[in-house]
């Protein structure tokens, strides 16, 4: 069996503090291998920005390690940020064209001027830019801002991307265009970390999640994971061909024994509706019970569940408060 790659990034008890005792975050512990996909989830105040800040070496840590891309954090310096790109929340706008923008800051990163020229063709057509490619960026809408923030940032090579909240203030269209993009670079072997409030986003693009909340990570795994870990009920739903009738008894009985957690939602003379933890081995058991009492279906259907009910799950009891933002 072959050795597991080493990872492009790992953390060890990493941790912030605004000034003594007041943590942004910390005992913070991630690996990121080439090519995968890191989601940071949690509720404002739960220090994802603020990890990303240190991270890309802009704040300095207070406690813990970390080797970026083989090199110590804060002992990387400039050899370690010409590897990585980074987009924050934060606007930063030129006032030259958007054309003009693209193409300068890929040379300021080294890129040769025939590829950046040709790489800001692809991300005028990419991010829908083509029409405001003789604009100022501090003209555009802010959702073409936000594109313009995005598409700048890939002019350049780079080994692992950091991106908060990339696609926020995007319509659906462009989220899907952008996220279908940023799977193709991963597919590449580029490594990203991105924060996002958008939980349908994170499940579609993550290879890996991590929950924070006050500063700590609450727990990690794939989306698969975290919704069989933390989703809770899922809801099925009994059609029968015709009323049950004096069976209908019977079948509400047999629910009542086998479903783990079950709560009945509606009662129908030809169907049947409940949430259970194990509705698998619910399905199971309606399916032989209804050919026991020759009682065809006429449909059965089991509702997954989805990463934003894993999350709430996951944080809705816990307060929030001002650990980090």
């Amino acid at each position: 069996m072959a050795p597991a790659p080493e990872p492009i990034l790992e953390t060890t008890d990493l941790g912030y503090a605004y000034r003594p005792g007041r943590f942004a975050f910390r005992h913070l512990n991630l690996t990121l291998h080439r090519g995968e996909i890191l989601g940071l989830l949690g509720r404002n105040g739960a220090g994802k920005t603020t990890c990303v800040r240190v991270l890309t070496t802009l704040l300095p840590p207070t406690e813990g390690k970390a080797r970026v891309l083989g090199y110590d954090l804060i002992r990387g310096g400039r050899a370690l940020r010409a590897r990585i790109g980074v987009v924050l929340q934060a606007e930063s706008l030129d006032y030259v064209t958007v054309e003009r923008n693209l193409t300068l800051y890929a040379l300021l990163w080294g890129v040769d001027r025939e590829t950046a020229r040709s790489r800001a063709e692809e991300m005028l057509t990419l991010f829908e830019l083509e029409d405001s490619r003789k604009r100022k960026p501090w003209a555009l809408s802010g959702g073409q801002r936000r594109r313009f923030q995005v598409a700048r940032e890939l002019m350049h090579d780079m080994d692992l991307l950091f991106l908060d909240e990339p696609t926020a203030g995007l319509d659906a269209v462009a989220r899907q265009r952008i996220l279908g993009y940023l799977k193709k670079r991963a597919q590449q072997g580029l490594g990203i970390i991105f924060t996002t409030h958008i939980l349908h986003e994170a499940d579609l693009l993550c290879d890996r999640i991590a929950v924070m909340e006050l500063g700590t990570v609450l727990t990690e795994g794939t989306p698969e994971e975290l919704k069989q870990r933390h989703g809770g009920a899922r809801q099925v739903t009994v059609e029968f061909v015709g009323p049950l009738g004096a069976d209908a008894p019977a079948l509400t009985e047999m629910l009542r024994r086998g479903g783990e957690s079950l709560t009945l939602l509606e009662e129908a003379p030809d169907q049947v509706s409940f949430t259970a933890r194990n509705p698998e081995a619910m399905v199971a058991q309606i399916s032989m019970w209804a050919q026991s009492r020759g009682r065809p279906l006429a449909r059965l259907s089991v509702r997954e569940v989805t990463l934003e009910e894993a999350f709430l799950g996951m944080v809705q009891k816990k307060p929030a408060g001002e650990a980090g933002s």
